[in-house]
C-alpha cells in the first residue's frame, strides 16, 4: 500500500503523513529531504547551484540514507545526521536550484522510488509526502491527498515551527519566501506543483493537529 500527499510549503502535509503513518503503522518517506541534502551537500562542496550537470554527478555520488530513530526520521548524509541543517533558513532558500534541475530530479526520484519500495516492503505499506509524488514519483500510488492553506496561514505555521527551533526569523520574510516559493514550485518546467487529477484536496486553512 502506497500513498501520497502532495502540497505547497506549511500545507501541513508532513505533520499529516508521520501522523497517518504512525496510526497505519507504516513508513514515513519526505522526499523533499533528498532535494535539501543535495543542496546542503552542494553549499559544503562548494558546488555552482546553477551547474545542473555538477549537481547531478554529487547526487549520483553521495550516500544519502533515511533511517528511523523512534518516531523521528533521520537523515543521513554520507553517515553523518544532517536532519536538522537541511532543515536551516540558508538551504531553504537555494533548494530550489536543485528542485529545478531536471537531471538532478531524475536521479532523485530513482532514489525515492528505491527508498519507498524498501520501506514499504520492510513495513507493509507507506506514506510519501513531497510536492510530486501523486503526479510523478509514485503515480500508481492506492491514495492520493493533496493540502492546501492559505499563505498567510501556511506562513505562520513555518514562523513558529522555526521560532520554536531556535532560528531568528520575522514572519513577513517568512510570508515573502513563501510566496516566493510557491511561484517557483508551481512555474518550473520539470514536475510542477499539481493536485494529481486522482487526489483528494483537502484545504487545511482552518484545519489543526
Amino acid at each position: 500500500m502506497i500513498i501520497t500527499i502532495d502540497g505547497p510549503a506549511g500545507s501541513g502535509k508532513s505533520t499529516a503523513a508521520r501522523q497517518l503513518a504512525k496510526v497505519l503503522g507504516v513508513a514515513y518517506l519526505d522526499t523533499g529531504a533528498t532535494y535539501r541534502a543535495v543542496t546542503l551537500a552542494a553549499l559544503r562542496g562548494g558546488v555552482n547551484l546553477e551547474d545542473e550537470a555538477a549537481l547531478a554527478e554529487l547526487a549520483r555520488r553521495m550516500e544519502l540514507r533515511l533511517e528511523y530513530a523512534g518516531e523521528e526520521l533521520r537523515v543521513l548524509l554520507d553517515g553523518k545526521d544532517v536532519s536538522r541543517e537541511i532543515r536551516s533558513p540558508e538551504v531553504s532558500d537555494r533548494s530550489h536550484f536543485v528542485a529545478r534541475a531536471a537531471a538532478v530530479r531524475e536521479v532523485l526520484v530513482d532514489m525515492q522510488r528505491r527508498l519507498g519500495r524498501q520501506l514499504a516492503e520492510r513495513t507493509g505499506g507507506l506514506v510519501a509526502e513531497g510536492r510530486d509524488q501523486g503526479s510523478v514519483v509514485f503515480p500508481d500510488a492506492d491514495a492520493k491527498f493533496y493540502l492546501d492553506a492559505s499563505p498567510e496561514v501556511r506562513a505562520r505555521r513555518r514562523y513558529e515551527e522555526m521560532t520554536a527551533d531556535g532560528q531568528d526569523v520575522r514572519y513577513q520574510n517568512v510570508l515573502q519566501g513563501i510566496v516566493t516559493r510557491d511561484g517557483r514550485d508551481r512555474s518550473r518546467a520539470v514536475a510542477p506543483l499539481v493536485r494529481p487529477q486522482d487526489a483528494v484536496e483537502i484545504d487545511t486553512t482552518r484545519m489543526s493537529i
